[in-house]
């Protein structure tokens, strides 16, 4: 006899929720919370589910959650060393495998092998779908991207046909958990971001070979990988998917590891994490602040340094100059026209009567030196000469300084 499966009907799945319910940070915990508690089952059960996207999701009218469907990419997870070891990539959609799935092509000679693997499968649609796809730049072929997959013997669907496999067969990845994170990891970014993580098609497979390009070469460029997860702007969000898409399979957590300890699927935690995030931020601006005021504050000091430096050189250029002048220099510079005759210039070797004729003083403060005869004084200083006349010689003043 014939035997049916006969389930629950299912409402709509997760691409139909999402684009026409649009859920909000809180909805889309819970439906991600549910998904993972699905995959934890799942793997407790020690199988891989291999195809993990919105449209193998479902909602059930029954009790309004969530259901993993479409078991066609499943493949029971054995421990590396057992015994009928399964691999993954017998089914598949290509966009939401992690880089250990994609292999490159670069020589004609690995291109016709693949193509000769290949030729004798019966599904259409398989052969479509495993197709290389050219990666192209600036119009040129520069390689090929395939999944790492395979053809099947018949009555078991995880067991490869490894005759004429166009890659080594260490090549070929095992089933197992990680493969499922990644592809949590690139539903939760579609459902936090509304965009897809690498441009794919309606089917959920990469759109070009350069969208191989991209998945083929995860990780290797940092500037990228942060331009993506800073599109998700909720901070324990953006933390779960950056650890479910790390390039290294044995560094992805497991689901439920997750569910019992990161801060998204715990309300209460996430938002101490977020106030935690909010002060650190606070207290780094006004850090940044501080070392600003104190940056002013420098220059200002430094500056006045400069000034004070620049006016003790002018002092000590006047001083010097008023210094020289009064003792080195015996041709005038200036001459100055009187209305009487000056008495004559005293004996060199009189000082006393070469005071009389000249006193010098300086400045206590050191800011200038000024010069007195009986007739006429002179400052210098570093606001320049004051020339002060005495008697008769008063109405000449204005014309010796303006000479």
């Amino acid at each position: 006899g014939k035997y049916a499966f006969v389930m629950d009907a299912a409402g709509r799945n997760l691409h139909q929720m999402f684009y026409q319910e649009q859920p909000k940070i809180d909805a889309m915990r819970e439906i991600l919370r549910q998904v993972f508690e699905a995959v934890k089952h799942l793997h407790g059960q020690k199988l891989m589910h291999g195809d993990i996207k919105m449209l193998n999701i479902v909602r059930f009218s029954l009790d309004n959650r969530l259901r993993l469907i479409d078991l066609d990419a499943s493949a029971r997870i054995v421990p590396p060393g057992g015994e009928d070891e399964t691999f993954a990539g017998a089914k598949f959609s290509s966009a939401v495998l992690p880089p250990e799935m994609i292999k490159r092509i670069d020589t004609e000679e690995q291109l016709e092998e693949f193509k000769k693997y290949w030729e004798s499968e019966n599904d259409e649609d398989q052969k479509k779908k495993v197709e290389p796809k050219p990666y192209k730049k600036q119009g040129t072929v520069k390689a090929r991207y395939v999944v790492k997959s395979f053809r099947t013997e018949e009555g078991k669907p995880a067991m490869p046909v490894f005759e004429g496999l166009p890659y080594e067969d260490e090549e070929l990845v095992r089933a197992s958990e990680s493969i499922d994170l990644w592809s949590l990891g690139v539903l939760a970014f579609t459902l936090l971001t509304g965009e897809s993580l690498i441009p794919s098609t309606r089917d959920d497979d990469c759109a070009s070979g350069n969208a191989m390009h991209v998945l083929y070469y995860w990780g290797t460029q940092p500037e990228v990988l942060s331009d993506r997860f800073n599109k998700i702007h909720d901070v324990p969000a953006r933390d779960l998917v950056m650890q479910l898409l790390q390039r290294d399979p044995a560094k992805r957590p497991t689901v439920a590891s997750l569910l019992d300890k990161h801060p998204f699927f715990h309300s209460e935690m996430s938002a101490g994490t977020e106030d935690q995030l909010r002060e650190m931020k606070e207290c780094l601006q006004n850090l940044t602040n501080q070392v600003k005021i104190i940056h002013r504050n420098v220059l200002v000091i430094k500056e006045l340094s400069y000034e004070s430096q620049s006016e003790l050189l002018r002092t000590r250029h006047v001083l010097l100059k008023g210094i020289f002048e009064a003792t080195e220099v015996r041709t005038p510079t200036a001459f100055i026209v009187l209305n009487s005759k000056l008495p004559l210039a005293a004996d060199p070797s009189d000082e006393e009567a070469k005071n009389k004729i000249l006193e010098i003083i300086a400045r206590e403060d050191g800011s200038g030196v000024s010069m007195k005869t009986k007739h006429a004084s002179v400052a210098f200083s570093a606001e320049g000469v004051d020339i002060d006349l005495e008697g008769d010689l008063k109405e000449y003043r204005d014309q010796v300084e303006a000479g």
